[in-house]
C-alpha cells in the first residue's frame, strides 16, 4: 500500500458525504467550440473553479480559457466547473476514487500526497520543451509544487505575502532617504522612529495568521534556507527545535521587545492595524500584496502618494535566500498520471496559454499578480500600487507560506505560540517545542 492510501480512504469517506450534503448544485459543465467531430481526438477532460459568470478570483483564467477555445477549435475541452466552496472536496473525492480528470488545480499543501499515491505526473517535460515558458515564471513560483526535485505544478497567478508597505517621507525623517539594505540600519530606523513618537511599524494580530503568514513565512526561511523547510513538511529529519527556526524567532521576539510594533499588536486586526497607518501614526506595516488594492481605495490619497514597498532587509549571518519573500499562489495547474499521452501537446499549448507572459498581462487587468514575468509592464495601465509590487517582485525569490503547507492544526499551534511569545508570555524556545509536539502528534 502506498504511503498515504489509508488517508485517502478515509478522505473519500468524508468527501463523499459533504457531496452529498452539499448537493453538487454548484456545479456545472461546458465543452469547447462545439460538439467532438466523429473521428477527431478525445476532448480534455478539464475540472476547474473559473465562472465567468460569477463574481471572485480566477475571472483572468476564465477570459484567457474563452479566448484559447475561440484560437484553438480543433482542441476540445470537456469542463466541469466547481464552485470555489465545493472544489477541494470534490478533487480529493475523485483523487481517492483513482478517477481525476485528465487537467485540474491542485493546492501546494496537496501536491506530496498526490505524488506519493501516484496520481500526478512530472510537467517539466512539457517546461523544458519551451524555454521561454519555463524561464518566464517568478524565481520560486514553482518550487511549492516540486517533490524530490520534479515539478507538480503550474502555478498561474499568486504574490507575496509579505510586502512592507512604509511612507516615504516618515522614514525620511528618521533620516533614511531610501529604506535599508542591511537588518541594522533597519533596527536603526525602528529606534530613530520611536524616538519621533511614531509607531515604527503597525502591526494588527488578533486574528493570529497575520505574523505566521507575513513575517515568520519570510523570517524562518531568511535563517533556515527553503530545503529546511521542505525536508520538515517531508518529515525527513527538520524540526521546528533546530537552533535556526529558533533564531528566526528569537528576532521576531526581539522586534516586539525593542518596540518596533504598537503595544496592542493582539487585540487589533490587519484593518485597524491599516487605520493607524493611514492616519500617519505608523511609518510602515506589513501584509501580503492583496493590501495593494486596500490602500488605494481605503487610504487617503496623501498617504497613498507617500506609499513604497519594501522586503526584510539581508540578516547578516542567516543562511536562507535573503531576497526572499513567502509567496506564491494558493492553486496550480496538475495533470493526471493516467492521461492519454495523445493529449499531451494540447494539454501543454493550454497551460502555457494560460500561465505564460501574455497570460500575466491578462491577470493583471484583473488586479491579480502573476505568477510569470511582465513584460513592457509601463505600456500597461496599471494601478500605482500594481506597478511598485510587479516591480519589487522583479528582484525577489518566493518561499513557502507556512501556513499554506502545513496543516491547519499545526498552523494553529504555531499562530498561538507565536502570539503569546510576541507579547513574553513565552520563550522562542517554548514556541518552538509547542510547535515540534504538535508536528509529532500529526506524524
Amino acid at each position: 500500500m502506498k504511503k498515504g492510501l489509508k488517508r485517502w480512504t478515509s478522505m473519500l469517506l468524508i468527501s463523499c458525504m459533504a457531496l452529498v450534503v452539499a448537493g453538487c448544485g454548484s456545479s456545472q459543465s461546458s465543452s469547447g467550440s462545439g460538439e467532438q467531430a466523429e473521428g477527431k481526438k478525445e476532448p480534455i477532460k478539464f475540472m476547474h473553479m473559473f465562472d465567468k459568470n460569477a463574481e471572485g478570483g480566477g475571472l483572468h483564467q476564465a477570459e484567457l480559457l474563452d479566448t484559447f477555445i475561440t484560437e484553438n477549435p480543433d482542441i476540445k475541452l470537456d469542463q466541469e466547473v466547481q464552485s470555489h466552496d465545493n472544489y477541494e472536496t470534490k478533487i480529493k473525492t475523485l483523487a481517492a476514487a483513482n478517477e481525476l480528470p485528465d487537467v485540474f488545480l491542485i493546492k501546494s499543501s496537496m501536491v506530496t500526497t498526490f505524488v506519493e499515491n501516484g496520481l500526478v505526473m512530472s510537467v517539466d517535460e512539457m517546461l523544458d520543451k519551451d524555454a521561454d515558458w519555463k524561464n518566464g515564471f517568478v524565481d520560486g513560483a514553482l518550487d511549492t509544487y516540486q517533490v524530490d526535485g520534479k515539478t507538480y505544478g503550474i502555478q498561474f497567478s499568486g504574490g507575496p505575502t509579505h510586502a512592507i508597505y512604509y511612507n516615504k517621507d516618515l522614514v525620511a525623517q528618521a533620516g533614511f532617504n531610501e529604506f535599508p539594505k542591511t537588518w541594522d540600519d533597519f533596527l536603526k530606523l525602528i529606534d530613530n522612529l520611536k524616538a519621533k513618537d511614531i509607531t515604527p511599524i503597525a502591526f494588527g494580530n488578533k486574528g493570529k495568521w497575520l505574523a505566521n503568514s507575513s513575517y515568520m513565512s519570510t523570517l524562518g526561511d531568511r535563517f533556515t534556507g527553503t530545503e529546511w523547510f521542505n525536508k520538515l513538511v517531508n518529515n525527513q529529519g527538520s524540526k521546528f527545535t533546530d537552533p535556526e527556526f529558533v533564531q528566526a524567532l528569537t528576532l521576531f521576539q526581539d522586534l516586539a521587545k525593542r518596540g518596533a510594533f504598537n503595544s496592542d499588536m493582539n487585540s487589533i486586526d490587519n484593518n485597524q492595524m491599516k487605520t493607524l497607518y493611514y492616519n500617519g501614526k505608523a511609518a510602515m506595516f506589513i501584509e501580503g500584496a492583496w493590501a495593494s488594492n486596500a490602500v488605494e481605495t481605503g487610504g487617503p490619497k496623501e498617504i497613498l502618494d507617500k506609499t513604497e514597498l519594501a522586503i526584510f532587509p539581508a540578516i547578516d549571518g542567516a543562511k536562507g535566500e535573503q531576497n526572499g519573500v513567502s509567496g506564491g499562489g494558493g492553486w496550480a495547474y496538475a495533470v493526471n498520471v493516467n492521461i492519454d499521452k495523445a493529449k499531451l501537446d494540447d494539454v501543454a499549448k493550454m497551460l502555457k496559454f494560460l500561465s505564460d507572459k501574455d497570460a500575466a498581462k491578462v491577470i493583471l487587468k484583473y488586479g491579480d499578480i502573476p505568477s510569470s514575468k511582465v513584460e513592457n509592464m509601463d505600456e500597461l495601465n496599471l494601478s500605482p500600487m500594481t506597478k511598485k509590487m510587479v516591480k519589487m517582485l522583479e528582484t525577489t525569490k518566493y518561499v513557502p507560506i507556512y501556513d499554506s503547507r502545513l496543516s491547519p492544526g499545526l498552523t494553529e499551534s504555531m499562530n498561538a505560540a507565536i502570539q503569546d511569545m510576541l507579547i513574553g508570555q513565552i520563550t522562542p524556545e517554548k514556541a518552538a517545542e509547542v510547535m515540534q509536539k504538535e508536528f509529532d502528534n500529526e506524524m
